[in-house]
């Protein structure tokens, strides 16, 4: 009797799961590293992802109703060397209602939650991430949404987004209890648009808000635009500008340590992507950086502007076998030299859900002042010391 309730149990459970569409995802990617060299001794069996850190296992969940009304996004995963028991979340985690079709309300963990987000990623991104930018890979161009409260997606028309989210939680899922005060949590809010030109591309805008007041010394938040081509077979072209709004007393109030640490009062970013044929892309990337003039070092010297590019190439020797390579540098253009950093990889297909490649990556400060260089598993210990490492990237996605 109990196998029989046992298996009609099961059955419903199944069934259930088969009208409710529920689907199951994830993409792990775990770089142990074979070996590292900090410029004075030789490292090994250290192991980093994106994220650093182990990250054996992932799963995300995600079910909608079968009206389209509602819906949930569930992201979990298991840190080996993290956390207390080593188990958390990621990236969203959140329930969705649809009172009408052109309204989207979500609760809880958004992540890059209305698609706006402004990315160029390419070579090291997916590998060891060295520290020789200011700006990331994704969100180069365009802020995302990662607030922990309630998002807001209007769509009156097809082309047209227009959205908000309010961190309305305390910090943390320990604070989802606390109330926030109406400046904090409305201050701390972002709200843009987005418009689709059809064959042509994307422009967006938004406000994001980073209030942060002690006395007159106050911190408003970020002005962005950002046009993403699309329009052009094989070519993407990623455009954005930021200014962020502050009093100058809050640029006095927060010294820079460096420009690569500095909130830059302006920025300037552009990301393309070029498939030269079917087997050969190349990828490019710039930002710069400015700083008011009241904003200083801790030696009391003025922030410079501060300029980021790197290029990158992808490609297929054969059908499961890939080449990938870049490089990247950081020009602070002040009391800090320049450095640079490079990797070179090769990357095999194992079947259709899985991936496993080797590469080699250094980094270098281009001189004595330079900050000294970051590879996640290897530091180099003087600053113009060259450090390298060798990762084994493995992958899964199902």
């Amino acid at each position: 009797m109990k196998k029989l309730i046992g298996a009609l149990a099961l059955a419903a459970m199944v069934a259930t799961s088969a009208f409710a569409e529920v689907s199951f995802g994830a993409w792990l990617c775990n770089l142990p590293t074979l070996i590292g060299y900090d410029g004075e001794d030789i490292k090994g069996a250290a192991a980093s992802n994106p994220w650093g850190g182990w990250r054996p296992a992932r799963l995300g969940a995600n079910w909608t109703s079968d009206d389209g009304k509602a819906g949930m996004v569930l992201g979990i995963c298991v840190d080996a060397n993290g956390g207390a028991a080593g188990i958390g979340i990621f990236d969203a985690n959140n329930f969705w209602l649809k009172p009408v079709d052109a309204v989207k309300v979500t609760i809880g963990q958004m992540d890059n939650n209305f698609g706006v987000r402004g990315d160029l990623c390419y070579g090291s991104w997916d590998w060891l991430r060295p520290n020789t930018w200011k700006f990331d890979d994704e969100g180069l161009t365009f802020s995302d949404h990662s607030e922990l409260g309630l998002g807001l997606e209007i769509t009156p028309m097809e082309a047209l987004k227009i959205f908000a989210a309010l961190p309305l939680a305390g910090e943390g899922f320990n604070g989802t209890t606390d109330l926030k005060r109406m400046d904090e949590a409305y201050g701390k809010g972002s709200i843009g648009a987005a418009y689709t030109i059809d064959g042509i591309g994307r422009i967006k805008a938004q406000f994001v808000g980073e209030y942060n007041a002690a006395g007159d010394a106050s911190k408003y938040g970020k002005i962005e635009g950002a046009f993403d081509l699309t329009g052009i077979d094989k070519l993407f072209v990623t455009l954005g500008v930021a200014f962020r709004v502050a009093s100058s007393d809050y640029w006095k109030a927060n010294n820079a340590t460096s420009p690569k640490d500095s909130e830059e009062m302006f920025k300037v970013a552009l990301g393309a992507s070029y498939g030269i044929t079917e087997a050969f892309k190349l990828s490019a990337s710039f930002a710069m950086a400015m700083f008011n003039s009241d904003y200083k070092t801790a030696a009391g010297k003025s922030v410079d502007p501060a300029m980021q590019f790197g290029v990158g190439a992808n490609y297929a020797l054969s059908d499961t076998l890939g080449l990938v390579a870049d490089v990247r540098m950081f020009l602070p253009n002040n009391d800090i030299d320049s450095s640079l950093s490079f990797m070179v990889g090769l990357n095999s297909a194992l079947g259709s859900n899985a991936s496993m490649g080797v590469g080699f990556q250094g980094i270098v400060g281009l001189g004595d002042k330079a900050t000294a260089g970051d590879l996640k598993v290897v530091t180099a210990t003087e600053a113009n010391k060259f450090a390298f490492a060798v990762p084994v990237r493995a992958s899964i996605w199902f």
